[in-house]
């Protein structure tokens, strides 16, 4: 059985999925084991270590429309080699919405996979294959947040009026934030706190020139999506977060995969009938920011931390300082 191929693209990867079809067994016997293929190529001159691919389950659906997110595993073709992966309920319906998985690149290398799986049915219980813990969200009132970390670093949002995202680095790879939580040996060290700047990529609304924080009246539910062994995921919802005239719910999601130190943040806005300028940046330091409006970064170096943002340039407004924040403001 032969579908078209489609073609997906992250970050300077390519990934052809191919086609799904059955199997024979040894013996000559015949039995249908379903499989989806994919060629992912590094198109850059670089190796690429722990490189992160995330797949819609609904896009898989529809190459092989009998595919299970419950029971699959995704191996290299030539070695058989078990490929790291996770199914990921990102929108909290209990079903999952995501398959993320690391894989790691030589220069220009082309790599053939396979994800093998039953087919869909009643009969099928979920199946989960054990790989090493490399990530890690978690809520814990003891440090006053909500965190998510991989193997090399750590971040912490206080997800209070100061709403602002602190850096824990670390001096050998390992999860450790919920040592620190209870005050435990760790080799994770807090470099940077945020306390009332946005620290390193927090957030607020930007509106009549001016930086909106949530007050103390916004309520503030704060969840873990995923606590996956290569991708973490935390999420704050404020609810009845006023602009204005308006009441705005805004959901902030932030992940991270093994093996990186950067994450990613999703703000998500409703309430409102007109656009809203979400403004997010970095702590002020010592040393100069640099920011490139055209390719779409701003960043800053002092002693002992690096920091930077990187963000879509047709979205931007404009540069801002507020306080003691370097800060990106955004249109949706």
């Amino acid at each position: 059985m032969h579908k078209k191929g489609k073609w997906l693209i992250y970050t300077a990867i390519f990934i052809l999925i191919l086609s799904f079809y059955g199997c024979g067994l040894p013996g000559g016997r015949k039995k249908d084991i379903p499989k989806i293929e994919m060629i992912v190529e590094n198109t850059l001159s670089e190796k690429r270590m722990d490189e992160f691919i995330v797949l819609r389950v609904s896009d898989l659906k529809e190459m092989a429309p009998n595919f299970s997110k419950d029971t699959f595993i995704v191996i290299q073709a030539d070695t058989n080699q078990e490929i790291p992966s996770q199914v990921d309920d990102m929108n909290n319906d209990g079903e999952g919405d995501e398959i993320a998985m690391i894989i790691s690149l030589e220069p220009k290398e082309k790599k053939r996979i396979i994800m093998r799986y039953s087919p869909e049915s009643p009969e099928n219980r979920s199946v989960t294959l054990g790989h090493k813990k490399r990530t890690r969200s978690a809520i814990h009132p003891e440090y006053e947040g909500i965190s998510w970390e991989s193997e090399i670093i750590g971040y912490r949002l206080y997800p209070d009026q100061r709403n602002s995202i602190s850096v824990f680095a670390k001096q050998k790879p390992e999860l450790s934030l919920d040592k620190i939580a209870f005050k435990q040996p760790s080799s994770a060290k807090l470099i940077l706190d945020g306390k009332n700047s946005v620290g390193c990529g927090g957030f607020g609304l930007w509106h009549d020139g001016k930086l909106i924080k949530p007050s103390n009246d916004v309520m503030r539910y704060t969840r873990v999506v995923s606590d996956g062994p290569i991708r973490a995921i935390a999420q704050v919802i404020y609810d009845k977060w006023a602009l204005g005239n308006d009441m705005l719910r805004v959901t902030a999601t932030y992940s991270i995969f093994a093996g990186q130190r950067w994450c990613v943040s999703n703000i998500k806005v409703t309430g409102s009938n007109k656009p809203v300028k979400i403004a997010s940046g970095l702590a002020k330091v010592k040393t100069d920011i640099i920011k490139d409006e055209k390719k779409g970064f701003m960043y800053e170096f002092d002693k002992p931390l690096g920091m930077g943002m990187i963000y879509s340039p047709e979205n931007l407004d404009t540069f801002q300082e507020s306080g003691e924040s370097n800060l990106i403001v955004l249109n949706p």
